[in-house]
């Protein structure tokens, strides 16, 4: 109360401090409380409405397909001294007539009982002052090794605490703390925050961004991943543009994991990569080298050779390349418009002896606010040695998925 009555106090004094006393001209100082008030005001509003449809041709298992419409609707505060708020609910509600019943249905949109849900994907406080961010709670992380990998009905978040830095020139240092996330690549309980690690209590994390070269991007990363692993992550990436037509790009990457409690995850990684532009189309090849056990992390992983289904996480000793064609219709007129083609090869030898075929094939198309995605992958398991969900068939033999987002951001 005390607190109170000081800043009216200072308030009605400053409506009086005046060259000539004229209260005409006065000014009211703003109270803490007024602060406040304008702050959620000045918030706003954002977020998206998403259509999604999956369905999954299993050369064993039962073929599966499921619709679901959901969205995020999102609210931030202004700023008040340097801090805001924010709150985000994501939703995906079941559409039953384009969704199999029983085992005909796929859950990629759902809970793991085939339901709809709601829960809060974001809820954070946020500090900003000069070139320091300070991020606390529920939020959408984007880095090597825990990234939001939005490839269904909504991107994976996490519970954390993260500070960035861009006070020096073209550089961005991150560092922070995470807890739980939740999302489809969290596993089970799509819409539940759950532990990074079972058994274990986070992940600290640093990094840093660097760009401060001309046409270079550099990135170092250092995971400390409790009751799992130690991992380092870099990369690098140099462009060359010949002409307003043509460019190339060279890269290339590097991570190793060293195991903890005897998880099971050590090993290391390489990749180079190289892309072609010429004109509307770009031509890209890449190559990873695993030595032991690597793994995607928390999300959709780094790797150069990352397909729309297979990755090089949690294989032994795998090798695998990819090859890719990328055309942009705004070339002949059709802005907004994209297609690809991709071939992915993964291989290893004893104990799995794994050999595994990806084709996939995409289209996207943007205008203003909406986005149109589909996706066909192919996956060919040609040893038949991945696992089915039914035992009494010790393989699934691959199979093939139709993907399809209707996507409205506002």
């Amino acid at each position: 109360m005390r607190k109170r009555i000081l800043y009216l106090a200072v308030a009605s004094i400053a409506t009086q401090i005046d060259a000539g006393g004229d209260i005409a001209k006065k000014e009211v100082m703003r109270t803490p409380d007024h602060a406040v008030s304008n702050a959620f005001k000045e918030g706003s509003i954002s977020g998206q409405i998403r259509l999604g449809y999956i369905d999954q041709d299993n050369a064993i298992d039962p073929d599966t397909y499921t619709a679901a419409l959901g969205g995020i609707l999102k609210y931030e505060t202004g700023a008040w001294s340097g801090f805001n708020f924010g709150l985000g609910a994501y939703i995906s509600q079941k559409i039953p007539f384009a969704t199999g019943d029983g085992e005909e249905e796929n859950i990629d949109f759902l809970t793991d009982e085939g339901d709809s849900y709601a829960y809060v994907g974001e809820a954070y406080i946020n500090y900003a002052i000069e070139n320091l961010n300070i991020r606390l709670g529920r939020q959408l992380i984007d880095t090597p090794f825990a990234d939001t990998d939005d490839i269904r009905m909504h991107p994976n978040s996490f519970e954390a605490a993260i500070a960035s830095y861009t006070g020096f020139e073209k550089t961005t240092l991150m560092g922070g703390y995470v807890t739980r996330w939740a999302g489809f690549d969290s596993g089970e309980n799509i819409s539940e925050f759950k532990k990074l690690v079972y058994g274990g209590d986070g992940a600290f994390v640093i990094g840093a961004v660097n760009e401060s070269i001309e046409n270079l991007h550099l990135q170092g990363w250092y995971y400390s991943i409790d009751g799992l692993s130690d991992a380092l992550y870099a990369d690098a990436a140099y462009t060359v543009t010949f002409s307003e037509t043509m460019g190339l790009e060279l890269s290339g990457q590097f991570a190793d994991f060293a195991q903890k409690s005897d998880s099971g995850l050590d090993g290391n990684v390489y990749g180079i990569g190289a892309s072609v532009n010429v004109a509307m189309a770009t031509i890209g090849a890449s190559y990873n080298d695993v030595s032991g056990v690597v793994s995607n992390g928390f999300g959709g992983g780094p790797y150069l050779t990352c397909m729309e289904e297979m990755t090089i996480d949690g294989v032994e000793d795998v090798e695998a390349y990819r090859i890719a064609i990328d055309f942009d219709m705004e070339k002949i007129g059709l802005a907004g418009l994209t297609l690809s083609a991709t071939y992915g090869n993964f291989k290893n030898s004893l104990p799995d002896n794994i050999e595994i075929e990806e084709v996939d094939i995409a289209a996207a198309y943007e205008i203003d606010k909406i986005t149109a995605e589909m996706s066909y992958a192919m996956i060919d398991d040609a040893n038949k040695n991945t696992l089915a969900d039914d035992q009494d068939m010790p393989y699934d033999g691959g199979y093939d998925r139709f993907l399809a987002r209707l996507t409205y951001n506002f």
